[in-house]
């Protein structure tokens, strides 16, 4: 899918990304992708934000992965919506693509009773676990394998 100029490989799948969530209530452009948490029924759009501490799954998300009173360690986040308390707690996300190979992420995700919120893909515990790149012009979202340590 793309490589580097040595041939090693990027990245083998790609999304199309939305810039816009009808369900949102910001009305700013952002990244939007679909993923598949294991365990639950259904897809979600996620946004893209790598400047969140962590991945975010909203409560009913983490309530049918039986996650969301879990035992993982306790963290504190501030966002634009407050200050949430919760556990960080294992999750599997498949990100999906339209091209190439879907990719499985293990993922360390944020869990909060309280959290309003929508679904977040944040950087650590997921996003610093994989390649990614974004094209704009294309509206695509390039992904792949576990970056080398």
């Amino acid at each position: 899918m793309l490589n580097f100029s040595d041939g090693t490989v990027f990245a083998t799948g790609r999304a199309q990304y939305l810039d816009h969530d009808a369900g949102a209530a910001e009305g700013s452009a952002k990244v939007f992708v679909e993923i598949a948490p294991h365990g639950f029924d259904g897809l979600v759009l996620a946004q893209l934000d790598t400047g969140a501490p962590w991945s975010v799954l909203n409560t009913e998300i983490a309530n049918a992965l039986g996650i969301l009173a879990g035992d993982g360690e306790i963290k504190t986040i501030s966002t634009r919506l407050g200050t949430f308390t919760g556990r960080l707690e294992e999750a599997t996300i498949t990100i999906l693509a339209e091209g190439g190979a879907s990719l499985e992420v293990n993922a360390r995700v944020f869990v909060s009773l309280d959290w309003p919120g929508q679904t977040f893909l944040g950087y650590s515990g997921l996003l610093e676990r994989i390649r990614f790149g974004v094209d704009p012009q294309a509206s695509h979202f390039y992904f792949g394998g576990y970056a080398q340590e």
